[in-house]
């Protein structure tokens, strides 16, 4: 069939049935393709939300992001229209040189004052100077003294409020691993984050460009404080397995009080993957800072959208957002985190570079989608890999340093869109501002684009751990304190791995052979990969209550009694703990069939 295909000799020969065939299979193949990843998405999406912690961080983001969002362009706009293009990129700038600074601080913070704890404190601040900014725009009066007034007052008041909400991210993203409870959980989680964020993005700025032109401006910003206090209610009802946990799984002693800074550039100067992520991510909020100064302009200048535009303009952005967080979970396997990171960098910058070429308001709107797409995309990536990367213990200084670049990088592109703007002109700023995103991708897929494995803890031996009840309720941050600990093991068949009556002092995972658990010389059942054994004798501080004997080779890992017993402390996992020690226990005394699927205990 190949040579008739491929014959030079004579083109007319060929089974076109049979072509068409393959190509319709092919269709078909990759249509299925892209309905299993939808079906996965999914699924993982459902078990991510099944999650009470991950839906409450999820509301909460939602809720902050649309009302930053919203106090956002009723802040520029009042700005811009009391000071023009100058003063409104000076308002990004100043506002975010006090969040750099609390930004500093956030990794430290978080291991003295528990993660809800901050949220909440947070959301009350964030609230407050809501109101204020509401106040401030109320009363604003014709003069041009009331005009100074009214724009030392946004300065301020909005500054306050970028500062207080510099911590929620590093909190957020920190918390997340301590909440969800595997590799695939987690990105799913950040999925329903970003979806969020996509939800608060669309939003807010809808609903403040709707209120705008009816000329309610000051209920844009009450809008914004009613839904920062409503994230400090959310976040009051998190729970968490572990005391730890709510530092986001790093151990509090002999670091508290400590200013972890150091610890996150110590942690990132290790790992190019790290930093060239990081260097990623300043160069993506430096075109987010671009586009923030620049969009006003545009709206008003080039697309005569008007002020009203720039929340529409804002609002297509969300609605890629949308889409986006939808495309990501289906295209950040572990396996390609990095390529999707850079890739998306490229569609972040490109579609801003679009907008000055074809200054229409259609190709706008769809260019602002490109980049929520985009947007969403690199975020799942982007936190995905900052959360695998980092030890529990560098985690928090990490996004520390995180928002420290972020805040960095709002400063650097609000200060340069007024110079990129007078020196090229609105078309000529867009297309330079959209450039600098594709060279920086180019520079990061030559060092790491060949990066597959970003996880510090071998993610089969995550799963491995996921398949022993023992720890399938335990969040990821505390199945990786296991994993870290796991020392492993191999022995030959007929070795006795446990012995009745003898001390208990380590907790057996088989990851691959069979081995037989026996009560008084009587074969109970056999048991293969994935079963935990010796959990009733760590738990009753009692001797082993059954020998467990290698009936193959068998390989797998010991965990050491203090370092179980500290991952099965919370009450999830010690509730399931117990009830497996009852069951398992009124197994052995009936005396059931020997072969059983049911992992078993000894």
């Amino acid at each position: 069939m190949f040579a008739a295909l491929t014959d030079p000799a004579d083109p007319d020969v060929g089974d076109e049935p049979e072509v068409a065939a393959i190509a319709a299979g092919r269709r078909r193949s990759s249509s299925g393709r892209v309905v299993a990843a939808l079906g996965s998405a999914r699924a993982a999406l459902r078990q991510a939300l099944g999650n009470d912690g991950i839906r409450r961080l999820g509301i909460a983001w939602m809720l902050g992001i649309a009302a930053d969002a919203a106090l956002t362009v009723v802040t520029f706009v009042t700005v811009f229209n009391r000071g023009g293009v100058l003063a409104a990129g000076l308002l990004g700038a100043i506002r975010m040189v006090p969040a750099v600074v609390v930004g500093m601080f956030a990794g430290s913070l978080l291991e003295r004052v528990r993660g809800d704890r901050i949220l909440i404190i947070v959301g009350i601040l964030r609230a407050v100077s809501a109101g204020l900014i509401a106040i401030a725009i109320a009363t604003a009066g014709p003069t041009m003294a009331d005009h100074e007034v009214t724009m030392i007052q946004l300065f301020v008041f909005s500054s306050i409020a970028a500062a207080a909400a510099a911590p929620v991210r590093p909190t957020q993203v920190t918390l997340m691993p301590a909440i969800a409870r595997g590799p695939e959980e987690l990105v799913a989680a950040n999925t329903v984050w970003i979806t969020g964020e996509g939800l608060g993005a669309f939003g807010g700025p809808f609903v403040a460009g709707a209120l705008m032109a009816a000329n309610f401006h000051p209920a844009v910003a009450v809008l914004a404080a009613v839904g920062f206090l409503s994230t400090a209610l959310i976040a009051a009802g998190l729970r968490f397995e572990h005391a730890a946990d709510a530092s986001g799984g790093a151990r509090r002693s002999g670091t508290g009080g400590r200013f972890r800074l150091f610890d996150g550039l110590r942690a990132v100067r290790a790992k190019p993957l790290l930093s060239w992520t990081l260097f990623g991510t300043y160069g993506q909020v430096v075109t987010r800072g671009l586009l923030n100064a620049m969009v006003v302009v545009a709206s008003i200048e080039l697309l005569n959208m008007g002020q009203s535009g720039t929340g529409v303009l804002s609002a297509a952005l969300g609605l890629g957002g949308l889409a986006g967080a939808i495309f990501a979970i289906s295209s950040t396997r572990s396996e390609r985190l990095v390529r999707t990171e850079i890739v998306a960098l490229v569609f972040w910058g490109l579609p801003l570079a679009a907008i000055g070429l074809v200054s229409v308001p259609e190709i706008a709107l769809a260019a602002m989608i490109v980049i929520g797409v985009a947007n969403a995309t690199y975020d799942v990536a982007l936190f995905t890999i900052l959360q695998r990367a980092c030890a529990n213990d560098d985690r928090a200084p990490v996004m520390s340093l995180l928002e420290v670049m972020i805040g960095l990088g709002a400063v650097s592109g609000s200060l340069l869109a007024p110079v990129l703007l007078l020196a090229f002109g609105t078309r000529g700023g867009l297309i330079a501002g959209g450039l600098v995103l594709p060279v920086i991708a180019v520079a990061m897929y030559a060092r790491i684009g060949h990066v597959d494995q970003v996880s510090v803890v071998d993610e089969e031996t995550v799963h491995l751990l996921r398949e022993v009840p023992a720890f399938a309720a335990l969040p990821l941050t505390a199945v990786e304190r296991v994993a870290a600990g796991l020392v492993p093991f191999s022995t030959e068949a007929g070795t006795a791995l446990m012995t009745q009556h003898e001390p208990g002092d380590r907790f057996l995972v088989i990851a691959t052979g069979e081995i037989e658990v026996s009560v008084d010389g009587k074969p109970i059942h056999r048991l293969g990969p994935g079963a935990g054994v010796g959990e009733i004798a760590l738990l009753r501080r009692s001797p082993r209550t059954a020998t467990v004997v290698a009936i193959t080779e068998v390989t797998g890992f010991s965990v050491d009694a203090s370092t179980f017993l500290a991952a099965v402390a919370g009450p999830a996992a010690a509730a399931v703990m117990e009830r497996m020690a009852e069951a398992n226990l009124a197994r052995t005394a009936a005396e059931p069939p020997m072969w059983r699927e049911a992992p078993a205990e000894a």
